[in-house]
This record gives structure tokens, sequence and C-alpha cells, in this order.
């Protein structure tokens, strides 16, 4: 999921409707910030705790929309990226929050390069400096530049052209975004699969499943799937 502004209601939808299906309860999940609606680190809390009470495992970074304050973590049972990696299932979820500048001034904001160093810092954290992970996905709140994820409304690309290099280099498995709300869909770059889910406080989430034992184009076979509700 990404983009919850505070909808508390919205996600707690989502989580019921995602563990309708006993047999195929996430086993884990993915958060790409925008958690809070420009809250406090209290009002970041209050979001995740509606994931804690499910007991699935999860990751998460903030947005531009969450207190940079905030940015190593908040006191839940899930963690926060941006004060390192985590290990799940044989797989490294790393990444960073906030987005690069835009016009608003908004909470979290950083320039393209100390992005990128945030996200090596993560990455680091499971495999060394100088280094890329085997089997791993990337959580991130703002898009690389592409050709799906980053459009705006008005037809603009407004990707990070830095992350997109560092995608190609590091080809994590995935890469789950958000920001751009419109922006909804799926897109390959290089050998991994990015997607955005477009913004949770709508109903709008993803679930994805991946084939570790099955080859598909140039790693495991990735199934994405957009769901609503």
């Amino acid at each position: 999921m990404s983009d919850i502004h505070s909808k508390v209601s919205t996600l707690n939808a989502i989580l019921n409707k995602a563990a309708e299906d006993k047999k195929k309860r996430p086993d884990f999940i993915t958060i790409s910030g925008d958690i809070s609606d420009f809250g406090d680190g209290e009002e970041v809390k209050m979001v995740l705790k509606a994931i804690d009470g499910t007991g699935i495992p999860y990751c998460y970074v903030l947005g531009n929309c969450d207190p940079i304050e905030s940015r190593m973590g908040v006191d839940v049972k899930g963690k926060c990226l941006e004060s390192g990696c985590m290990l799940f299932a044989g797989v490294a979820f790393f990444g960073s929050g906030g987005s690069t500048r835009t016009p608003f001034s908004t909470l979290f904001e950083v320039d393209e390069d100390e992005l990128i160093a945030n996200i090596k810092r993560s990455m680091s954290a499971c495999c060394g400096d100088g280094g890329f992970p085997g089997a791993s996905i990337m959580v991130v709140h703002n898009p690389p530049a592409g050709e799906v994820v980053d459009k705006t409304r008005s037809d603009l690309h407004v990707g990070s052209q830095k992350l997109r290099q560092l995608i190609l280099e590091a080809s994590p498995i995935l890469v789950h975004c958000g920001h751009i709300h419109e922006a909804v869909g799926v897109e390959r770059i290089g050998h991994s699969v990015v997607f955005n889910p477009g913004p949770a406080a709508r109903g709008s989430y993803v679930v994805v499943e991946i084939d570790m034992e099955t080859e598909g184009e140039g790693g495991p076979l990735v199934n994405v799937s957009h769901q609503k509700v």
C-alpha cells in the first residue's frame, strides 16, 4: 500500500479484504509512505498500529506528507527501512522515504543525491558497502523516472532519473513506489518489476505474488494485481 493519508477506516477495509481468503493471507506487507496526512509521529504510529493488529510482518518508509523527524521509525512492530534493511523469507527489503523537491514545500523532501544515499545506506545494512543484495525488494515513496509510475495528470514524468539508474544497477525483484496518486500501474525497469498501487486513502492496493522457484523475465516469476475496496 501507499498514500494512506491517515484514512484508517479505508486501511482497515483493505486489511480485512486481503485477509478474507485464509489460504491467501498475505505473508508480508509493504507501505511506501504518506502514512499520515501532514501529521506528527503520533499520527504515523496511530495509523501503523492498525497493521500491528493483523500480526502480519511489515516494513515501511515515510512519504513527503509525513514528519521528517520520524524518518528513522516510530514505536510499532513494523520495520522502518530508513533505519536499515529487513530480511524476510530470504529476501532483503530496503529503501528510503520522502520525495524529491516539490513546488509545495512539504514535510519530508530531499535532494535526489540524498535520496540515493539514503537508499544505499539501507541496502548496505544487509549486504555491506559496495554490494547489492541477491533477492531483494526496494520500497520508496518517490517513483523512478519511467513510463507509467511517475506520470502526472498533466502527462509530465516527475520520477527520479538517479533512482532509475540505481534500480538498473541493483536489479531488485520489485520496486514499490507511490507519491503520484494518479500514476497507478506497473512497468519494468531492467529486470525489476516496478509498481505504484495508487492511494490506499481511496481504497487502492496491490497484491503481489512471487514464485521464487520459477524464472520470469530476468528473475523470479512475479504477478502484480491491482485491487480496490
